[in-house]
């Protein structure tokens, strides 16, 4: 037994010794951002075994999303002990005010998992400075170029010789396209690899840092090439990275550098480049569209319907497509003037990003789905989208043809707001009374001349002094609609609130799920004077932030809303128990709203 704890013993030290030496950590630049602001999170994997570790896949984001990536590391050779550092940065944009959460990001090396520690931020309100904002969803993977690299290194050289009497026999640069771009236009970073010997090993190759900028490698090309330099001979190939300036004023790009062996009895020597500044030119405010979102390139659009004819009520699907040259990342969706007959229910985007070998192209297909609130010949306007052309040195807008389409009649029953006028009119009308003083004059000289003077003139009076307040408190109201509105709401609520749970009792949960909707709304748009019908949920929540009204409510309205929104279009998912579990929560949502 005891000899059996030795040898375990001694086989948990060995399995220590040959573990992976790694350190992985994460952190912010800043813990504070306002939203119209960016921050920087950065991925550090350090220690000697971190060559062997993998880039790490980003974590999960809330209230937050990457817009551009850069990498960086450093190799030191010190006693003949390798240390590596490497750091991924991610530049990231707040989506809505509130807290930001960054999730755990994840490696594995070895069979061992490394977690970095969960991250939270605070967004604050806009601050107006940062007009800039690129839209964009998600990062793309980086491709793998130095395959080709990893090809060049081991084609043989001709005639070499021996590597002790080649004067630099290995020579790395470094260029950029364009010195002086614009914000988030396309510049070319060039890394050309030049040797006169042949390598004994693969090099270890370490790319400049790129943070401020938005990077992906494009495809490596069979360009290998005899140059002259100093009257030498070399072999060189060019490897090449599209980068986007996220941020105008000079930005630096890191040294390059590269660990090779040329001589077998000798150490691996270490070469770098030169760091590149650029100065990147703020888009300019003079002639700058209303509606422009960030993109730089060359685009076109086009932009039709998936059927010309819908039944009121059914949803529209309009395809709105985007192509050029470019971040095709930041091509934001495309505006319109949306007519007051229909309803805004979902947008989702795709992306097809084409990397060139000098360049990047693709397009960003936009499906939008819209809810016709009335029937007829209804013509849709044009849409538009605006970028800035590095080229021209101005901002163009695009516009698609205006679509026509047929709204037939709906064939089942829809909810109120799809086929009611606002009411806010009819609840406006001035109540008019006319007191008959002729009759009440008579009946004051009746009752002088009778034995019971006192009581009944004191009641007439009374009465007449409650006439006249009566007939104030609605001239009152006719001068104040708001109000008027804002005192009845909770009245309105109450009463559409128990004709719900009646249609639930009697099995009618079409007729539920309208009413129960057509009771929240109307009651918010009583409560802060808009009108319910046709509103979206971001004008909603727009609404509701203005008044006040806490995240954590505005986002129970949310889920509210979308919920009645899949119910009222998926109808055969509604039961008895859902609709009371809806009913609760309108009611709930009600009482915390008057309680604010």
């Amino acid at each position: 037994m005891r000899i059996f704890i030795q040898i375990l013993f001694i086989f948990i030290l060995v399995l220590t010794a040959n573990a992976a030496e790694i350190n992985f950590s994460a952190s912010v630049d800043k813990t504070s951002v306002a939203l119209d602001d960016t921050l920087n999170y950065t991925i550090n994997i350090s220690g000697s075994d971190a060559n062997r570790a993998p880039s790490p896949a980003l974590p999960s984001f809330s209230n937050l999303r990457a817009i551009a990536s850069g990498s960086s590391s450093n190799i030191s050779i010190i006693n003949g002990q390798t240390s590596v550092q490497k750091a991924y940065t991610y530049t990231l944009q707040p989506t809505s005010r509130g807290t930001g959460q960054i999730g755990q990001a994840k490696i594995v090396v070895d069979g061992t998992e490394y977690t970095t520690d969960p991250i939270s931020v605070s967004i604050t309100s806009a601050t107006g400075q940062n007009k800039q904002r690129p839209q964009v969803k998600v990062v793309p993977k980086q491709s793998n170029i130095w395959a080709e690299f990893d090809n060049f290194f081991r084609r043989p050289f001709p005639s070499i010789t021996h590597p002790d009497i080649i004067e630099d026999p290995i020579k790395i640069a470094t260029t950029v396209s364009n010195s002086r771009p614009y914000v988030n236009e396309l510049i070319v970073l060039t890394f050309t690899f030049y040797r006169r010997v042949n390598l004994l090993s693969s090099p270890n190759y370490s790319p400049p840092d790129t943070k401020g900028f938005w990077a992906i490698d494009l495809p490596a090309t069979n360009n290998q090439r005899q140059v002259e330099i100093d009257g030498n001979t070399y072999l060189a190939q060019d490897f090449k990275t599209a980068l986007f300036p996220t941020t105008s004023g000079p930005q630096t790009i890191g040294p390059a550098a590269l660990v090779a062996a040329i001589d077998p009895f000798g150490p691996a020597e270490t070469f770098k480049t030169k760091p590149i500044t650029i100065s990147a030119l703020p888009l300019p405010e003079d002639g700058k569209p209303d509606n422009f979102g960030g993109s730089v390139g060359s685009y076109s659009m086009d932009v039709w319907l998936k059927d010309k004819t819908v039944e009121q009520g059914k949803p529209i699907q309009i395809i709105a497509k985007i192509s050029g040259t470019g971040n095709i990342q930041t091509i934001s969706e495309p505006v319109i003037d949306l007519p007051k007959e229909f309803k805004k229910l979902s947008v989702t985007a795709t992306e097809d990003l084409v990397k060139n070998p000098t360049s990047i192209s693709g397009s960003k297909t936009f499906e939008i789905i819209l809810i016709p609130l009335k029937d007829g010949e209804i013509t849709l306007p044009a849409f538009e989208f605006s970028y800035f052309n590095p080229a021209t040195h101005q901002y163009k807008t695009i516009k698609s043809k205006p679509l026509h389409l047929f709204i037939s009649p709906s064939s089942i029953p829809l909810p109120k707001e799809f086929t009611e006028q606002s009411e806010d009119d009819s609840q406006n009308n001035t109540v008019n009374i006319v007191i008959p003083w002729r009759k009440i004059a008579r009946l004051i000289i009746k009752t002088i001349t009778s034995t019971y003077f006192l009581v009944p003139l004191f009641l007439i009076i009374v009465s007449a002094l409650s006439f006249f307040s009566f007939n104030k408190y609605k001239a009152n109201i006719a001068a104040d609609p708001a109000k008027a509105r804002y005192n009845r709401a909770l009245k309105l609520a109450k009463k559409k609130l128990k004709k719900s749970y009646n249609l639930i009792k009697q099995n009618k949960l079409k007729e539920f799920i309208a009413e129960i909707f057509y009771a929240s709304t109307h009651y918010l748009g009583d409560k802060y004077n808009f009108s319910a019908a046709g509103i979206t949920t971001d004008q909603l929540k727009d609404i509701l932030s203005g008044k006040g009204i806490s995240e954590e409510i505005q986002k129970q309205v949310e889920n509210f809303i979308s919920e009645c929104d899949f119910i009222r279009f998926t109808p055969s998912s509604l039961t008895p128990a859902k609709a009371t579990d809806l009913a609760k929560i309108a009611e709930n949502l009600i009482i915390l709203i008057e309680k604010q």
